[in-house]
């Protein structure tokens, strides 16, 4: 922070030049490569650990909140957009809807209190999902738009995803990553009971290499 006698100056980190949800849409098959795929979920589930280490939580983690910066031989990610983040410790939940499809958490829809790390979570699975797998991967699985209201969509996923194979099922719905980490990561992170969900930290070493 700069200042002078007339203006205060923030010099703010440059995100890059897109977010991931206009990476995808250029992609073949609208993914990421297995590699590129596990190590963005790594550098996001790596940021949302370090928020969360400090209680606050993002409240709207999605495609269109990570930027990409195209380094030389890496995609850069940053989790960006906290405007709808809260300091909310362990023992609290919250009230607010945060967020919007494909990357919302169900139960932040259904009108009662929730516990929002672990929503976050969840939308970290969804990010992780649409990436490796394709975008609109959980929309061919769960065909969320044709429903009425929001409330039925998130029952709908919930439903889903308490089933066997489910998480597989959404993998194959598109062309895209196929292997057991992401697989492993996908059944820890889209667990419809919040808090069974494994947390960031988890997620991201279930993806490193050799896990």
């Amino acid at each position: 922070m700069l200042h002078s006698q007339s203006y205060v100056h923030l010099v703010l980190q440059y995100g890059g030049d897109f977010c991931m949800e206009q990476v995808l849409s250029i992609q073949p098959g609208r993914h990421l490569s297995r590699d590129d795929a596990v190590d963005c979920t790594i550098q996001i589930a790596s940021a949302l650990s370090h928020c969360h280490a400090n209680d606050v939580t993002h409240g709207q983690v999605s495609l269109r909140h990570v930027s990409v910066e195209m380094a030389r031989n890496r995609l850069v990610c940053r989790l960006v957009d906290f405007s709808m983040a809260a300091h909310v410790p362990d023992s609290s939940t919250r009230e607010t809807m945060c967020g919007s499809l494909p990357c919302v958490a169900p139960e932040t829809a259904l009108g009662e209190p929730y516990w929002p790390k672990p929503a976050d979570c969840w939308s970290l699975g969804v990010v992780l999902l649409e990436t490796a797998c394709g975008q609109g991967s959980l929309e061919l699985s769960v065909p969320w738009r044709r429903c009425a209201h929001l409330v039925q969509a998130m029952r709908e996923i919930l439903e889903f995803f308490a089933q066997a194979g489910s998480h597989a099922q959404a993998m194959a719905s598109m062309d895209g990553v196929h292997d057991g980490a992401t697989l492993a990561c996908l059944e820890e992170l889209l667990r419809p009971e919040p808090l069974r969900r494994a947390s960031a930290s988890v997620a991201a070493d279930v993806l490193q290499p050799g896990a």
